[in-house]
């Protein structure tokens, strides 16, 4: 029986599949999601058979991003500070000792544009838009966003996607190394296969060293400075401190 909600989990080979299923809500990120896929990921970590993570969705859109339908419970600014969702979600990613693979498709937004950039790899469908639309919302991007987006296609394109809001195809993002290989719906599996040959037959010990030494090579710097991050957010809502 499956323990998770909004995920459906299968280990196969050495393979931890992890597809999002929150279907009538085109997989919106609400509170109960973050914290399924936060928990998924830091057990996966723990777990000496799984090689390596694929994270997926089977419908039409990966994701739209932070459920801002979401009813909010009435918390006071404290409260919310204590808790963020999304960024414990995103550190479990990080933190992941294992290979992980982000296989995006359709609208892949905000929250789950971030959730993209903090797994090793991004394979795209060609009809993949990405976008960051919080600044219309009069937010600031929090996750970690920032960093990780800076990353992969520097600071220039990330003043550009962040501060305009708009969204882009893979087209668009193509010369800017956001994804590592694009896809058409036809030979989807074909696509992740070959990228999971490309790792799983290597020294599980030797990638995992490999890879925690790049992020901390990448991110030292971001950790420390971002860690105020969700802090400006909250500087941006009305929310009524008691």
């Amino acid at each position: 029986m499956n323990k998770y909600k909004y995920l459906k989990t299968e280990l196969k080979s050495g393979v931890f599949y992890i597809e999002l299923t929150r279907k009538k809500s085109m997989n919106a990120l609400n509170t109960a999601t973050l914290d399924e896929l936060k928990r998924v990921f830091l057990e996966a970590s723990k777990n000496s058979r799984i090689k390596m993570i694929i994270l997926h969705s089977n419908e039409k859109n990966f994701s739209a991003g932070a459920d801002i339908k979401e009813k909010q419970k009435k918390q006071n600014n404290l409260e919310r500070w204590q808790k963020n969702y999304g960024k414990e979600c995103i550190e479990a990613i990080l933190s992941s000792p294992q290979i992980t693979i982000c296989v995006t498709n359709g609208y892949t937004l905000g929250g789950a544009a971030v959730i993209a950039t903090a797994c090793d790899f991004r394979i795209g469908n060609k009809d993949t838009i990405i976008g960051y639309p919080e600044i219309i919302l009069g937010m600031n991007l929090n996750w970690l966003g920032l960093p990780l987006l800076q990353n992969l296609i520097g600071s220039s394109k990330t003043k550009e996607m962040v501060i305009s809001g708009s969204n882009y195809s893979t087209k668009e993002l193509e010369k800017y190394n956001f994804f590592d290989e694009l896809f058409d719906g036809d030979n989807k599996i074909e696509v992740i296969n070959k990228w999971i040959k490309k790792f799983k037959s290597r020294s599980p010990l030797a990638s995992q060293m490999i890879k925690r030494s790049i992020n901390v090579l990448a991110f030292h710097d971001a950790l420390a400075i971002m860690h105020m991050d969700y802090d400006q957010f909250l500087l941006t809502q009305n929310y009524l401190d008691s």
